[in-house]
Parts: structure tokens; sequence; C-alpha cells
């Protein structure tokens, strides 16, 4: 009897929790067009987020062509307009207990995030938290070369917000004496760790894959990619380098570059760009790539998700040492090999030495798994993004 009134009890709690699931707004854009931050925000709300809380999308997407982001025209001033008034309309309808957007760093695109965020501040008791999917450039470019009423706007809009999120400690910065509370935790993505050992079966005689994917901006490195392909087809000339992602239209001059490379160099047989890849195309791209590399220098970088998908795939990765997230997501000569932006040279003898070591690519694929197991899954990062609510909350 006893048993039986517990047990009833227990579904009465269990309802009754169901029912007082505090409301989170999830602000941000979904794809198209594909980029990181969109991927992201599409992954977090098909997470368990909405199981533990009831979750309710502002969608401030502009499914535009990428080239469109950030840009000065009639529609993003009314796709922002639209955002600002769609933030009041939906915290006074929901009455949300938190507020989450994700921040951008350029003049344009924050004025709209920080009206937002005075927005719900004013028109509602949440909690607001944002999130910052870039590297240091927010404090470092952004904030110290805004004229002082920018400067201001972005410190009393910053003040309302409860908790920011960044990826590494490190970049804690940003925010430092502008937040209240700030965290730190790396990007995660649901994907299913391959087994490297099957990565490592080539010989340093074959045909190896080195491969770039990401938007063909100048500045993720792909010139200089280019530039240290002679050297390394001088060694191995059955590499190939294969490209996926689009040439945005304000990297004219970069594809021209590229094409200036190529033909002067005479290594196209060795080249192959794929475009824009998604699904199945995709995890062929990757299955069939043996090293991956981003020597980026973008001045918005911050936690790859390229890089989360390598490691998932046990491939070994060459970036940078100085951008983003990237030094602490990458252990030099542990789950991958860091060098110098713009710097063709050290590009090169981080592949040759790869190809020539066999061993080192089993230790550093293995490494890669287990850490992608530890660091960067979506459940990991979903966790914590869950985490930071409640203690937003309390």
């Amino acid at each position: 009897m006893l048993k039986v009134k517990i047990d009833k009890i227990d579904k009465i709690n269990k309802k009754d929790k169901k029912e007082i699931r505090k409301k989170v707004i999830i602000t941000g854009s979904v794809p198209p067009p594909v980029h990181g931050s969109s991927i992201y925000l599409s992954n977090l709300l098909n997470s368990k987020v909405k199981d533990e809380f009831e979750v309710f999308h502002h969608d401030i997407s502009d499914h535009r062509d990428i080239k469109n982001l950030s840009k000065l025209d009639i529609t993003n001033i009314k796709l922002a307009l639209k955002s600002i008034s769609g933030m009041r309309k939906f915290v006074k309808e929901k009455k949300p207990d938190i507020v989450y957007i994700p921040v951008a760093s350029n003049f344009l695109p924050y004025l709209r995030d920080g009206l937002m965020i005075l927005t719900a501040s004013a028109f509602s008791n949440a909690k607001i938290v944002i999130h910052l999917h870039e590297g240091s450039f927010f404090n470092e470019v952004f904030y110290k070369n805004s004229i002082p009423p920018v400067k201001w706007f972005i410190r009393h809009s910053l003040s309302k917000v409860n908790t920011a999120i960044v990826f590494s400690e490190k970049l804690k910065e940003n925010f430092e004496g502008k937040v209240k509370n700030i965290t730190a935790f790396m990007n995660g993505m649901d994907l299913i760790p391959a087994d490297p050992l099957k990565k490592i079966h080539k010989e340093s005689e074959d045909k190896f894959i080195i491969s770039f994917c990401s938007n063909h901006y100048e500045s993720k490195g792909i010139i200089d990619i280019l530039k240290s392909a002679p050297a390394i087809l001088k060694e191995f000339p059955k590499t190939e380098f294969h490209f996926a992602g689009d040439w945005p239209d304000d990297e004219r001059s970069t594809k021209l570059k590229a094409d200036n490379i190529l033909s002067e160099s005479g290594i196209q047989n060795n080249v192959k760009f794929h475009g824009v890849i998604s699904g199945k195309a995709k995890e062929i791209f990757f299955d069939n790539t043996d090293i991956l590399l981003l020597p980026t220098y973008y001045p918005h970088e911050g936690c790859p998700l390229v890089i989360i998908e390598a490691f998932a795939k046990g491939i070994p990765v060459i970036s940078s040492n100085e951008t983003g997230a990237i030094p602490e997501m990458i252990e030099d000569g542990v789950t991958g090999m860091l060098i110098d932006n713009k710097n063709p040279e050290q590009i090169a003898d981080a592949v040759i030495k790869l190809i020539k070591d066999k061993d080192l690519r089993q230790k550093i694929s293995i490494a890669c798994t287990d850490s992608f197991q530890k660091r960067f899954t979506a459940e990991i990062n979903i966790n914590n993004i869950i985490t930071t609510f409640n203690k937003a909350l309390n």
C-alpha cells in the first residue's frame, strides 16, 4: 500500500516538474546558408535542451547566400528591425526565464544583438545568456577600435547580461569587466567516432589525400596551402589536395591568386575543388581524408567545427598556433600540429613529417578520437549549456 502511494507521488512530482519547466528563448539563425554558428544553433534547437526546458526559437535567419552576412542593405536592415521587434513581442508573450543570444563582433550585427539584449531586459525578467562563437576579435578589434559612443553601447548592453559563454579560458578576456559571469567550454558535435586504426594503413609511397573544408577566404589559409603544395609534391608526387567550400563574392581576388598559383606551378592535376558539400558527400570527403589543413588566421575564428569533425574521424589536423580557441583544441604533436600563420613552409614541413612517419600518424589519430570523446561531443557541450542555464537561473 505504501509503495503504491509513493509511486503515485513520484508520478505527480514528475508531472508537476514537466509542467513547470523553465522557458527559454533561443535566438539565432539556422541554415541555409551553412556556416559554423547556424549549424551549431540548429543542433542546439534539436538537442535535449528541449527536454529540460520549454524552448522557443526566435528565428533571425537570412536565408540568402553567405555573401550577405553583415552586409548593409535594405533586406538586412528590415531583418534587424524585425528581429528586435520580434524579441519584444516574444518575451512579452512567452514570459521566458532565459533568453539566449549569440552575439557578433561587427558593428551592425552587434547593434542588432545589443538592441535585442536591451529589449529582452526591458520587457522581461529573464536572465540573458550570450554566446560568442568567435575568438578574441570582439575585444581586441571590435571593442578597442570602436568610437566612444559605440563603446558605451557595448558596455551598456552587456551590463544587462547575466552570463557570457566563450570557448576557452583565454577568451574570457572578451567580456571581463563587462559581464557579471563568464563561462568557457568548447563546441561539440553529435558524431560517431571512427576506428582510428583504419586511417593508418598507408605507407609513404601511397597516394595521400590532404584536405581543406571551409569557406574559401584567404584568411582561412587557402593560398598558403596552395603555395605549400609544390614542396609536398616534390617529395610525394601522388599526393592530392581536395578543397571543400564556397568562394565568397568578396574573395574574387583570392580566387584569382589561387588560379595563378595553379597555372604557374603546374599542380592542377593534383588539386580538386568540390564546392559546398553536405550529407553523404561530406562523410565520404572525410573518410577519404588523411590529413586536414586549416592554417587559419580568419579574424572571427573561434572553435572550428571542422576540427571536431576531423577528430571524430581520427584525422590529424594541422592548424594555427595563435587563432581563436585552436591552440586549446589541438595539443601540438599529440592531437595534431600547430604552425605559425601565413607560413607555407611550415605547412609543407608538417605534412611531409606526417606522411613519412606512419607511427606518428597512428599515435595522433588515436589521440584525436580519444580527445573527441572526452571533450568535443554534443552531449558534453549540451550538458554545459544546460548547466549554464541552471546556474543563471539560480
